[in-house]
């Protein structure tokens, strides 16, 4: 390719860092190994550091790499591991051999997340190829654990905290609000949701039986689970659990009326994946995903699932369930309002088995800030527009732990879109939002340091 920091892209997903399948853990090492090159490419002195998972790739600047000495720290972090590229047969080109068609570069992990970490380390590039000192000072922290549940990461920034410490968190793992290349409009992420996830299963009869002969003498698990599973949610659509909303705030009219100002297009939001609007009464999609709860089941098994018919009462069904909860909820108050509950339903007799996979708390940061204020002048420098601030339904959960350890609000400024597939077979990253992300977070460092 004519452009280095699209072949340096490339290069980086080209790499087959999946963090969850034990068989990739060579490519693991091989992927942070390369984002420490990039790093040291760029002026830094990267170390590749072991956690008790795969492992993460930090650097600093010293005052020598900087204009101001005395200029803010911003800690950037992102992940270099990605999902599984299954199932292969649905990609169009290998997901591991990038291929660029129509301006879009096409590979597992090109939008999320290594195209929007490659946003930011081409940044930093800039200034070295200009021959230029960064503005500010910056702290980078490259995980490979993201997609698999980060759960070496937060101890090792408790572990690290000193050498972390920072001003501000910058992030580019989300969304831009219209991506028209004529009139682009990215998006400052200032709050994201917490998860609560549980697995349950509802056990019964010691084995599998004959319906005709034991049907309707005895407790099926699998009828009892999803009678209960049906109770999660009113006619309203809205969660049933004692308790579940006393600490969900009230969206604020000023608020809702600037949601509404952003021309949010719901039917093509949800026309792209063939749904139409549902959900809880009395709120709008955009309401509903940013601002409001929601339980989902995530999944359903138990009993005969292969073709044809096979008449059984199984011996336990089982469910994945979750709930996404907007700030001021806690996740482990979710948690037990969820556990009691079900432990309160009738289920003729089966017994439950419940797996708490713990939660991630809600993230949310003043919209007033400073460095709220800097990057809409990076944004507005770069695209000719300001930028959208919006929530997002989805979670980031170590957001959570920069504030509970570090004290630090997050800035949140991708360059990814909702259609680009991710985690699904075609992932793409468009070429004009790359470079979009590279001059933006190079304008981004000058106005950050301009806070001072």
């Amino acid at each position: 390719m004519n452009d280095p920091a699209v072949d340096r892209l490339c290069a980086l997903l080209a790499i087959p860092s999946v963090s969850t399948d034990p068989a990739y853990a060579d490519q693991m090492r091989a992927a942070a190994a390369w984002v420490a090159d990039h790093l040291r490419g760029s002026g830094f002195e990267p170390r590749v550091m072991d956690t008790a998972g795969h492992p993460c790739v930090t650097a600093r600047t010293t005052d020598a790499m900087v204009a101001d000495p005395a200029a803010p720290r911003v800690l950037f972090y992102g992940h270099y591991d990605v999902q599984p590229p299954d199932p292969l047969d649905l990609w169009t080109t290998p997901p591991f051999e990038p291929t660029v068609r129509d301006g879009r570069l096409y590979a597992r992990g090109a939008s999320d997340d290594k195209g929007q970490v490659m946003c930011f380390l081409e940044a930093l590039r800039t200034y070295r190829d200009a021959g230029e000192k960064l503005p500010c000072h910056v702290t980078v922290l490259i995980e490979g654990e993201e997609e698999c549940g980060s759960v070496n990461l937060p101890p090792f920034i408790e572990q690290h905290k000193d050498e972390l410490a920072a001003d501000v968190v910058v992030v580019s793992d989300t969304s831009m609000w219209d991506a028209d290349p004529q009139r682009p409009v990215p998006a400052i992420t200032y709050a994201m949701r917490g998860l609560v996830y549980f697995d349950v299963k509802l056990h019964g009869p010691s084995r599998d039986l004959h319906s005709g002969v034991y049907g309707g003498s005895l407790a099926n698990p699998a009828t009892q689970l999803v009678r209960v599973l049906g109770k999660l949610l009113d006619d309203d659509h809205r969660v049933t659990l004692p308790g579940f909303y006393d600490d969900v705030a009230p969206l604020d009219e000023a608020e809702r009326e600037q949601w509404r100002q952003l021309g949010f297009d719901e039917a093509g939001f949800l026309g792209d994946v063939g749904a139409a609007p549902f959900g809880e009464k009395g709120y709008s999609t955009l309401e509903r995903r940013w601002s409001r709860p929601s339980c989902d089941v995530n999944g359903l098994y138990g009993g005969y699932m292969g073709e044809g018919a096979k008449t059984v009462i199984p011996t336990f069904a089982g469910a994945k369930v979750s709930f996404r909860i907007p700030a001021d909820m806690d996740p482990k108050k979710v948690a037990a309002q969820f556990i009691d509950w079900v432990h309160a339903q009738d289920v003729g007799g089966c017994r439950w088995e419940i797996t708490d996979h713990a939660g991630a708390w809600p993230a949310a940061a003043a919209t007033d800030s400073p460095w709220m204020a800097a990057a809409r002048r990076a944004v507005e420098q770069t695209s000719g527009r300001p930028p959208a601030l919006v929530r997002e339904g989805a979670t980031i959960p170590i957001i959570a732990d920069f504030k509970k350890t570090l004290g630090l609000d997050t800035l949140l400024l991708g360059f990814g879109l909702n259609s680009d597939n991710i985690h699904s077979p075609d992932e793409h990253f468009a070429l004009d939002r790359f470079q979009l992300g590279v001059q933006t977070h190079a304008e981004l460092l000058r106005q950050i340091a301009a806070t001072r």
